[in-house]
C-alpha cells in the first residue's frame, strides 16, 4: 500500500443531521494513511457534540469563534495539513470504502494532473438513491487546453467539491481559495489550476452526493451570487481560449446565460424574492431582450427541448 499521505479537509456549518454518516465514510475507508482535519464553523446546532464523540487518533479538530463561510474554513485547514494530498469533503454526502483508495493510486498512475475528480450516485435526504452516475465521455486526463474550453462551457465540471482530491503542492504553488468568493471559489481554482496543469478524471463513482434542499448552493439568493461570481470566472477563461474556438463559446455562453438568468428570475418570482428578480431581470437585460429571453425559455422548455451543442478545438 502507498505511503502517500492523504488530508481529508471537512467544514461544518450545521451539519448535524448527516454529519456522523459522513464522518464515518471517513474513518472506515480501506485506504488508512491519512489525516482528517474537520472544523467547526460556528454552527449553532448539535455539530460540535457529533465532530467530539468520534473517538480516532487521525481527526484533528479545530473550530472557528465566528462563522467564517465555506472557502475561508477550507484554506485554514489546508493551512494546517500535512498531507501531500488533499482531499475536499462535505458534511452531507458518504464516501465509498475505496474513494481514498483509488484516487490515490489514479495520482501514482497520473502524477503530472493537478487534481482528480471522481463520478458520484445521488442519494435524497433519507440516504436512498435517487441516480446513478452516468458514464462520461471525458478522457481520463484532460489537457489544459480541453479543460479551459470545458470550464468555459460547462463552469465547475466536477460539480462539486467532495469529489475533487488535489495535490498540495499545487495549492502551495498557486494559492488557496478566494476567500471574497461565497459560492464559486471552486470553480475559480479549477480555472486557475488549468492554467497549469492537466486534471484527471475518474469514471467509477466513489462517493455518494446528497441532494436536499438545505444545500449552499440551494440558500436564499445563491443564484444571485453564483451569476455574479461567474462572470468573472468566464471571462478570464474567455481571455485564455484560441481564438479559432473563442467566439462561439461566446455564443454558445449567451444562450444559456439568458435561458438560466430568466429561469432563475422565474423562480425567485414565484418565491416572492421580488428584489432578486429586479436584480437579475438587470444581468438579463445586458445580455438579451428579457421578452425574447422569456420566449426562448418557454419554447425550449427551460434548454431542456433544444440544446446547442459545443465545439472542440484542439491544436495539433
Amino acid at each position: 500500500m502507498s505511503t502517500q499521505k492523504i488530508s481529508v479537509v471537512l467544514p461544518v456549518f450545521n451539519g448535524q443531521q448527516y454529519l456522523s454518516e459522513a464522518i464515518d465514510s471517513v474513518l472506515t475507508q480501506e485506504y488508512t494513511n491519512f489525516e482528517f482535519l474537520i472544523c467547526n464553523d460556528a454552527s449553532t446546532d448539535k455539530s460540535v457534540e457529533i465532530i467530539k464523540s468520534k473517538e480516532d487518533a487521525r481527526i484533528q479538530f479545530i473550530e472557528n469563534h465566528t462563522n467564517q463561510g465555506l472557502f475561508k474554513t477550507l484554506n485554514r485547514l489546508i493551512q494546517r495539513s500535512r498531507g501531500e494530498f488533499v482531499h475536499l469533503w462535505s458534511h452531507d454526502d458518504i464516501m465509498k470504502p475505496q474513494c481514498l483508495k483509488t484516487k490515490i493510486k489514479f495520482f501514482q498512475s497520473h502524477p503530472y494532473v493537478g487534481f482528480c475528480y471522481c463520478a458520484f450516485d445521488t442519494i435524497d435526504k433519507f440516504g436512498k438513491l435517487i441516480a446513478v452516475a452516468k458514464k462520461e465521455t471525458m478522457p481520463t486526463v484532460v489537457s489544459q487546453e480541453l479543460a479551459r474550453q470545458l470550464l468555459a462551457y460547462h463552469g465547475s465540471i466536477p460539480g462539486n467539491i467532495a469529489n475533487v482530491m488535489i495535490k498540495k503542492s499545487v495549492l502551495d504553488e498557486l494559492g488557496l481559495f478566494r476567500e471574497d468568493m461565497q459560492q464559486a471559489g471552486d470553480f475559480e481554482m479549477w480555472a486557475r489550476i488549468v492554467k497549469k496543469y492537466p486534471i484527471g478524471v475518474i469514471q467509477e463513482p466513489l462517493l455518494y452526493l446528497r441532494s436536499h434542499r438545505n444545500q449552499l448552493c440551494r440558500r436564499k439568493g445563491a443564484g444571485r451570487i453564483l451569476i455574479n461570481e461567474h462572470k468573472e470566472i468566464f471571462t478570464e477563461l474567455m481571455r485564455q481560449l484560441p481564438p479559432e474556438i473563442a467566439e462561439y463559446v461566446e455564443r454558445y455562453r449567451k444562450w444559456y446565460d439568458h435561458i438560466r438568468y430568466t429561469h432563475y428570475m422565474i423562480r425567485s418570482f414565484l418565491s416572492g424574492d421580488f428584489q432578486i428578480v429586479k436584480e437579475t431581470y438587470r444581468e438579463l437585460c445586458q445580455i438579451k431582450n428579457p421578452f425574447v429571453a422569456l420566449a426562448t425559455w418557454f419554447i425550449t422548455v427551460n434548454g431542456r427541448l433544444f440544446k446547442k451543442k459545443p465545439k472542440f478545438y484542439l491544436s495539433a
